[in-house]
């Protein structure tokens, strides 16, 4: 009985200390000011308090929202929380993404401090009718081979109301578009 005792208490010595070898599980807010974007909070960990990251009370939660940020626009970044991608941008809505809009992006506690290089092509023009157009195309990089382009394309809504009638907290949707349609717009219509 005693060997039982014994082993038992080296084992559970032996399972005690061999698990401070792990990474500690953090939830990372996606609204971060600018100087916490660049932040390893597992080396830093000053900042995490002033940063509002916390560490995550249960590993079984598996809805922590990862993030990429774009180069361009400035401050739109990619959050993917559990299955779910969407795009974000200052000042509208989230717009939902599917799995095969973004191959090869990976999201992941070390990728998030590396900013996603692509790029960014914005036009504004008006028709005939004197409506007027605004467009971008965004081109996102995969991170895995092969190396592959991931093409997006929305339109930017005119503001509906007056200036007595919408809050200027209110924020705009924007309208996802082929970009077969972009283009075909802008050759018609841009000068």
């Amino acid at each position: 009985m005693k060997k039982y005792i014994f082993i038992s208490a080296m084992a559970f010595v032996i399972f005690a200390c061999g698990g401070g070898n792990n990474k500690e599980v953090l939830n990372i807010p996606t609204n971060m000011p600018d100087i916490c974007q660049n932040v390893d909070f597992n080396v830093d960990k000053e900042m995490r308090k002033e940063c509002g990251v916390k560490p995550a009370r249960y590993q079984a939660y598996r809805n922590v929202p990862m993030q990429r940020y774009l180069i361009n626009p400035k401050d739109a970044s990619i959050v993917k929380t559990g299955n779910k991608i969407e795009l974000r941008f200052i000042g509208s809505l989230p717009v939902q993404l599917e799995d095969s809009q973004i191959v090869g992006v990976t999201f992941s506690d070390s990728k998030r401090l590396a900013k996603i290089e692509n790029t960014y092509d914005y036009k504004e023009f008006y028709n005939e009718k004197k409506e007027r157009f605004k467009l971008f195309k965004l081109m996102i990089p995969s991170d895995t081979g092969p190396k592959t382009e991931n093409l997006l394309c929305f339109r930017v809504p005119e503001l509906k109301g007056s200036d007595r009638t919408r809050s200027a907290a209110m924020a705009t949707k924007m309208e996802s578009i082929s970009c077969e349609t972009l283009d075909a717009l802008i050759a018609e219509h841009a000068k």
